[in-house]
């Protein structure tokens, strides 16, 4: 990890610290085959919150966090509002301790909310997923029957589908004796990890579902993005319900970072309402017609960020929301360890 990426860890940790229901219908213990939650029902029902589903003409959405956040916090003013306005149901979920602990307890949270939401909505969900919300997103979709019959699309943001080579400094501290270890969460990204290595074996693509993948040349925390990028799920392969779309081949030079990429840049969030509008994956040729073309799509300056924000009044009413939630959220357990959680039995 470089200084710059280390630094950026930081200040998201910090970021997250500062900044900070929907009804049930899951089932806690088991759905048929399906490996057992351990979470209890309540617990998994009150970190889900939604619009309500009011426009069967599309898909319902679920909007999955990353690492360092929570769910209100970061979508409540900003992917919520979008989506919202543009007559999508929209649901978000909030998985403990700001994703700090073992991503198999997350991916529990995520997938009862895609349960309860496809028994509520009557049709198939489209998750977008950002950063950890990716990695928990394809763990739920690899090892519960019922999620992979309920998801129809599943966009990618900054995924660390094969890992991340920035998590060298990680490994350092569980070295160190004085040091109780990092968080959990931080052992499970590496591309060796067991949690990794498992969520790619045999099938990145599980299901009759359309993947994808969105990243940036100037991700700081998920790379590298090239040649062969970590972000991207089946690589290579021509697989037709996969688009691996690094977003600098669209405009090219285009300055989007690991954050904004899951916040507000515009080019992402076309390319990401294209994929749930639409049959299949995202395809860039349909998103540039859709924006009036390129130079509408990419700003008379491609190089320079352009973002989708929600008009002022949804903006501001999301954002003061998120503030008032803050206190309620608590402050996070560390969940420090010097070794990577051990997996599940049903993912050995």
């Amino acid at each position: 990890m470089t200084i710059r990426s280390a630094a950026v860890v930081v200040a998201l940790a910090l970021g997250g610290m500062l900044l900070g229901a929907c009804g049930s219908s899951g089932d806690a213990s088991n759905d048929g085959d399906e490996p057992a939650l351990e979470t209890d029902q309540a617990t998994l029902d009150k970190a889900l919150t939604c619009t309500g589903f009011t426009h069967p003409d599309k898909p319902a959405v679920l909007l999955v966090h990353g690492t360092f956040t929570a769910g209100f916090e970061q979508y409540e003013w900003t992917y919520q509002p979008l989506l919202s306005d543009r007559g999508f149901d929209v649901c978000y979920v909030t998985y403990p301790d700001r994703g700090l602990g073992d991503q198999q307890v997350s991916a529990e949270y995520v997938v009862n909310a895609i349960r309860s939401m496809r028994k509520q909505s009557g049709r198939k969900i489209a998750v977008i997923g950002h950063s950890q919300g990716v990695s928990v997103t394809r763990w739920a979709i690899k090892w519960w029957p019922s999620v992979r019959a309920a998801v129809d699309d599943f966009v990618m943001e900054a995924g660390p589908n094969h890992g991340t080579s920035s998590t060298g400094l990680f490994d350092i501290l569980t070295k160190l004796p004085l040091l109780p270890g990092v968080p959990e969460v931080l052992l499970q990204f590496p591309a060796d990890s067991m949690y990794t290595q498992a969520s790619n074996r045999d099938d990145e693509t599980p299901g009759d579902i359309s993947y994808t993948a969105l990243y940036s040349m100037f991700d700081e925390l998920v790379e590298p993005s090239q040649p062969v990028p970590t972000a991207a799920v089946d690589f290579g392969l021509n697989n037709s319900k996969v688009s691996n779309i690094l977003l600098q081949d669209v405009c090219a030079g285009r300055i989007v970072d690991h954050v904004t990429i899951g916040l507000f840049d515009s080019l992402a969030f076309a390319l990401a309402l294209d994929a749930i509008s639409n049959d299949g994956p995202a395809d860039i040729a349909r998103t540039t017609a859709t924006a009036g073309g390129k130079t509408q799509l990419c700003g008379i300056v491609p190089i320079v960020p352009s973002f989708d924000i929600a008009p002022l009044p949804e903006l501001l009413t999301g954002l003061i929301g998120a503030v008032l939630k803050e206190p309620g959220n608590g402050l996070p357990a560390l969940h420090l360890s010097k070794v990577e959680p051990p997996l599940k039995a049903y993912a050995q």
